[in-house]
């Protein structure tokens, strides 16, 4: 009798769980759609104060080390200077850009053509640095270039096993 008692309570308990289960797996409607990636980016790049850009301090720190490493002379460190300066130029004109006029990323479609905004932009970048990279790489000696090569690949193989990567679509770049 106590075990028919003991499974009548289980059976109940069990045939209760069920019926409350697809209630409650039904999704809750939400008053706002959830934030994308994108719009996340978007949203703390035209916040973030020009006065307060990690951006240029993380770059000074880096040209620095570079030129520590890299034992630059004068004439080099100028060079090196003048791609650092076009790239937080150039970071700043599109931040300036995109949010004088904030898109809207609530559609694909929407994402889809900030993306390629952002990409073509990044080209456009990166043809007017190369110039600049080109003509540092080239004014440092056989010895600063192997200790340079050796660098990048450091690098390359550092960033290569990262899940965090950076930017509006998960590539380096733009990412603060």
């Amino acid at each position: 009798m106590q075990f028919l008692k003991v499974s009548t309570l289980a059976m109940a308990c069990v045939a209760g769980g069920l019926m409350l289960s697809p209630a409650s797996a039904q999704p809750q409607p939400q008053s706002q759609p959830p934030m994308g990636r994108q719009q996340m980016w978007l949203d703390h790049m035209c916040a973030t104060d020009a006065a307060h850009d990690h951006m240029a301090t993380m770059m000074e720190h880096r040209a620095q080390h570079l030129a520590t490493i890299l034992q630059l002379n004068p004439t080099q460190v100028a060079a090196l200077k003048e791609v650092g300066d076009s790239r937080l130029k150039d970071r700043a004109d599109f931040r300036a850009s995109v949010c004088a006029n904030k898109p809207d990323l609530s559609t694909f479609p929407a994402r889809m053509a900030f993306i390629a905004k952002t990409m073509q932009h990044r080209a456009d970048a990166f043809k007017a640095e190369a110039d600049k990279l080109t003509a540092f790489y080239n004014g440092l000696d056989d010895r600063q270039k192997a200790a340079f090569e050796e660098m990048h690949m450091g690098m390359m193989m550092h960033r290569h096993g990262r899940d965090d990567m950076d930017g509006p679509m998960g590539g380096p770049g733009m990412d603060e």
